[in-house]
């Protein structure tokens, strides 16, 4: 599904574009999640003729001759509606409030395994997190307002009479996630508001969104977001510090 850039873009609804060096996408392409486009630098991105077709940007800053910080703001005036994420190896703070403030999703620190970028763009590219409640599916709404208190599957099907599997089609009819994809991300959703908003240390953190160890906590966030918690929470503060200053 990688395409060059002398391709046209696929017409298809929530398609990244990877703007950059092609180890970025290494592992985007190998399970079809969604489908992806490269290009070779930010000139070439900018020269595609239909930024709507794209959800969600990857950036690549490896190559400075290709995409800089300074290219961003261009990116994002002309792809109005994706969400740029950034890849980068510096990992400074004054780079992510750099990234952030011209109007970056996310920005996303080497090294980082395949998987763990997958999950971000997934996560980029999500459907609103309100969508599981507006099916009126309660089976789908209890886990996603029960997250951090709902210990297994088993559970869930008990209270509805239902069986596993039937709970598991379900989640993944309203959300395109397993049960356990989903039920981790409610839960992490809660956990980057509590280490961004308050003082709680990762450990108090875990058991408050249903984690039963810090460490288990901890490995699943690192691989839905690809950061430690402790250094997700520096960045974000960085963010809603820069956002305060704006």
């Amino acid at each position: 599904m990688v395409r060059g850039k002398n391709r046209a873009p696929v017409k298809r609804q929530g398609v990244l574009l990877v703007v950059g060096d092609a180890n970025s996408a290494l592992g985007l392409h190998e399970r079809q999640d969604f489908p992806v486009n490269r290009v070779a630098d930010v000139a070439a991105a900018l020269a595609l003729a239909e930024p709507a077709d794209y959800s969600a940007l990857l950036v690549d800053l490896i190559s400075p001759e290709k995409c800089t910080l300074g290219d961003l703001a261009e990116l994002k005036r002309v792809y109005t509606q994706a969400k740029l994420l950034v890849l980068d190896g510096e990992g400074s703070i004054e780079a992510a409030v750099t990234a952030i403030k011209a109007g970056a999703w996310d920005y996303l620190y080497r090294p980082i395994t395949p998987a763990a970028l997958r999950a971000k763009v997934v996560q980029a590219q999500a459907r609103d997190e309100e969508s599981a409640l507006r099916s009126g599916d309660p089976v789908v709404a209890y886990v996603g307002q029960h997250a951090t208190a709902i210990s297994s599957r088993a559970e869930v099907a008990s209270r509805f009479g239902l069986s596993s599997d039937t709970v598991s089609s379900k989640v993944r009819a309203a959300t395109g996630r397993t049960f356990m994809e989903y039920l981790h991300q409610c839960r992490l959703d809660q956990a980057q508001q509590l280490l961004a908003t308050t003082e709680l240390n990762v450990s108090q953190v875990a058991a408050r969104v249903g984690f039963s160890t810090p460490q288990h906590f901890s490995r699943v966030f690192r691989k839905h977001t690809g950061l430690s918690p402790a250094r997700y929470r520096l960045q974000e503060r960085a963010r809603r510090k820069q956002g305060k200053k704006n």
